[in-house]
C-alpha cells in the first residue's frame, strides 16, 4: 500500500501509463484493481457518434 501523498509528492500514481493498445484503467474501489477499460461496449456504441452543442444557459 502506498503512504498518502506519495504519488503527489513522486509524481508515479503506482498502476502503468495508459496505453491505446492495452487500455487499462485504474478502477478505484474498496480493492482498487487495474483492469481493461470496462466500458468497452459503451465505448463502440458511442465512438463514431457527434453531439451536437449545448445551448448556453440563459440565451
Amino acid at each position: 500500500m502506498r503512504r498518502k501523498g506519495e504519488f503527489a509528492a513522486g509524481g508515479a500514481p503506482g498502476w502503468p501509463a495508459y496505453d491505446t493498445d492495452e487500455r487499462l484503467v485504474q478502477l478505484f474501489d474498496a480493492q482498487p484493481t487495474v483492469t481493461s477499460y470496462p466500458e468497452r461496449a459503451s465505448d463502440r456504441i458511442w465512438r463514431n457518434h457527434t453531439f451536437p452543442p449545448l445551448p448556453l444557459i440563459g440565451r
